[in-house]
């Protein structure tokens, strides 16, 4: 399941909720602890930080998208350090202990740590939601351009393959010429959702402009790309797509594929999977196109 605007600011809703609970948890902690009143028992659990109402948000978010962010593993680990400083004060009171104003103070900065990470977190969600194309709620192509910045970098760093598909629908043009425009943005709105639903966790989509879309396929080989591709080609072709209330429509697209390599640009590969797109298009439509299967063909050709 992808990330879109309408999910994202569901998240940043049940952020919020989830901070409240636990903001009550620490007055109820900080009231316990000043007028000497028995503490939770959750405050006497290692594992306090599941417990809670903001771990149990924190652990039951489905989104592997969110889970590679660098802002939600960290409120997960200053929110562990809050609760150890937490427990640590709670077993000294179960135990008649001394509290030091070392010990105290180590709560109060993490507390305040935990929650300049969430503000922080929650900052990054809501510059997030500008990223999105407001057509089809998918990414749109400044936001792309750094994933694929990013996968460019990390191909650098490992031995592992990325590879990246440019789609574009076909006979578009006839669709808008005969339906309307409306009946165009139905269209390109049903099949972005279509294809962002149908692409794994951990890929990536984007509405590259006018009928195109792009797509990013990180830890994923030629062969397996090309197999992913010709299931999303023949998924979106057997679609029924209800332009009006009389009216549905089938329509097909062009994939071009291509490898990244780091000894070329983000844009170099860009126009090597619009090239194999367009080869697609000349071959016939409704196929994908592997720009390097494309290159040795034209080679050996050469070469005859």
């Amino acid at each position: 399941m992808q990330l879109t605007s309408e999910k994202l600011r569901a998240v940043v809703k049940e952020l919020e909720e989830a901070v409240i609970e636990h903001q009550r948890w620490l007055h109820a902690w900080h009231r316990s602890l000043i007028f000497d009143l028995p503490l939770n028992e959750v405050c006497f659990s290692r594992h306090s930080y599941r417990q809670c109402r903001f771990g149990q948000w924190y652990r039951g978010l489905p989104s592997a998208v969110l889970s590679r962010h660098p802002g939600f593993t960290a409120i997960d680990q200053h929110h562990r350090k809050l609760h150890e400083s937490a427990y640590t004060l709670a077993a000294k009171i179960e135990c008649g202990k001394i509290i030091t104003i070392g010990d105290y103070e180590n709560l109060i900065e993490n507390e305040r740590n935990f929650s300049k990470a969430v503000l922080d977190f929650k900052e990054e969600l809501l510059k997030t939601l500008f990223e999105f194309d407001p057509l089809t709620d998918i990414l749109n192509r400044q936001a792309f351009i750094r994933i694929l910045d990013g996968e460019l970098a990390r191909l650098s760093r490992t031995d592992e393959s990325c590879c990246i598909c440019m789609v574009d629908l076909d006979h578009f043009k006839a669709i808008n010429d005969t339906h309307g425009h409306l009946a165009g943005d139905r269209v390109l709105r049903v099949t972005a959702q279509y294809l962002n639903h149908k692409i794994r966790p951990y890929d990536s989509i984007c509405r590259y402009g006018g009928e195109e879309f792009l797509i990013c396929l990180p830890n994923t080989d030629l062969e397996r790309a090309k197999h992913i591709m010709n299931r999303l080609r023949t998924g979106l072709a057997s679609l029924n797509i209800d332009v009006d209330e009389e009216c549905s429509l089938n329509v097909t697209a062009s994939f071009g594929i291509t490898k990244m390599v780091i000894d070329i640009s983000i844009e170099g590969h860009i126009a090597r999977a619009d090239e194999a797109m367009y080869a697609a298009k000349q071959g016939g439509r409704d196929r994908v196109v592997v720009y390097e299967e494309m290159s040795l063909s034209l080679n050996h050709e050469k070469q005859a």
